[in-house]
């Protein structure tokens, strides 16, 4: 009785334990007051060539002029997100991944009220250039054409990046895998092995140890005690990169919903986690990761990560059915030692 007392304060103790860069937008534009530019643009460019090309700027208010300054700086990033960190100040140090010497825009612009306004730019490469990625950022702001630290609620910007085909060093290091919670009030984002609450997303941690930028691809299979076997087909749907000596958390939803919606008089797709649907139990998770530039062998990673998802409802429900047994058996012994304790009474009874 004493060892069945013991396993079931065990079970008891077990279950009541609780625990790109921003990503390549899919809109055609970002905005910021009355600024509507491309967010992201993305060049495949040989050693001692150049790429020409232009960028649309739209002034959405219909009553006053936009006047612009334009200055190339380096970005590098602020964390394991996809929020980057953009180099204001004109004296700070060039990056080793930088674009701005390369990269030619125009100083200044005027767009008219309501109107749309194209620029010229190039980027161009020198011969002695070696493969590999570089980026810098596009900044248009109404404040001082010489620089200082332009507040990003009064500009906006453009994320251009540049990739020099050949050989290239391709690193990346799978750091942490897993079930993800998402950042709520005072709660940090974190990994979970153990969750009271139905898990949407997973996560997994890189370190880009290489000279190129990688979005990568891949699977994610998902096993459950009491489910079949689920999918992730895309791991990476916004095409998010992985930044030079970054390290970036990759979250995508265990299950993925589109729908449409209105961004500026334009209809584009939005993505969202939905109700994965999954049993309380043990799952377990396996990355199949792929990455590689064009022109370089494809590397492959994978991880295999578990949690636990035991909802408060299962909790009481295996501790009802537990305390039942507990109950159930120990009322059964007690009545076999009674039956035993009448039997051997009425066998003294007869021999007196």
């Amino acid at each position: 009785m004493k060892r069945l007392i013991s396993t079931f304060m065990a079970a008891f103790a077990v279950l009541t334990v609780t625990a790109s860069i921003a990503p390549a937008q899919t809109a055609s534009a970002q905005s910021s007051a009355a600024l509507s530019i491309v967010p992201k643009k993305t060049y495949q460019i040989e050693s001692g060539k150049t790429v020409n090309d232009k960028l649309t700027i739209r002034n959405i208010d219909s009553d006053i002029p936009l006047e612009l300054n334009l200055r190339v700086i380096d970005f590098t990033f602020t964390d394991d997100g996809g929020t980057p960190k953009l180099l204001l100040d004109p004296d700070a140090q060039q990056t080793k991944w930088s674009l701005k010497q390369y990269l030619t825009i125009p100083k200044t612009v005027k767009v008219e009220p309501g109107k749309s306004k194209t620029i010229d730019m190039s980027v161009k490469i020198p011969s002695n250039r070696g493969a590999g990625s570089l980026y810098s950022a596009i900044v248009y702001s109404t404040g001082a054409s010489d620089g200082g630290n332009v507040g990003l609620s009064a500009s906006g910007v453009t994320l251009v990046f540049a990739n020099i085909p050949g050989q290239v060093n391709q690193d990346l290091k799978i750091e942490k895998f897993g079930a993800y919670n998402l950042a709520n009030g005072d709660k940090p984002a974190a990994y979970t092995s153990l969750t009271t609450t139905q898990p949407q997303n997973i996560a997994y941690t890189l370190k880009n140890n290489g000279n190129v930028t990688e979005a990568p691809t891949g699977t994610i299979t998902l096993k459950g005690t009491f489910s079949k076997e689920q999918t992730i087909a895309n791991i990476n749907p916004n095409e998010s990169l992985a930044l030079i000596e970054q390290t970036r958390t990759f979250v995508t939803c265990i299950k993925l919903k589109s729908q449409d919606v209105d961004f500026n008089g334009t209809k584009t797709e939005s993505k969202q986690c939905a109700d994965p649907g999954l049993w309380p139990g043990y799952y377990k998770a396996t990355l199949n990761l792929v990455y590689g530039q064009n022109g370089n062998a494809t590397k492959e990673a994978t991880s295999i990560a578990g949690f636990w998802y035991l909802p408060w409802w299962f909790v009481i429900t295996v501790l009802v059915l537990f305390g039942a047994i507990a109950i159930g058996i120990t009322l059964l012994v007690r009545k076999f030692r009674g039956k035993h304790h009448t039997t051997k009474r009425k066998k003294l009874l007869r021999r007196k």
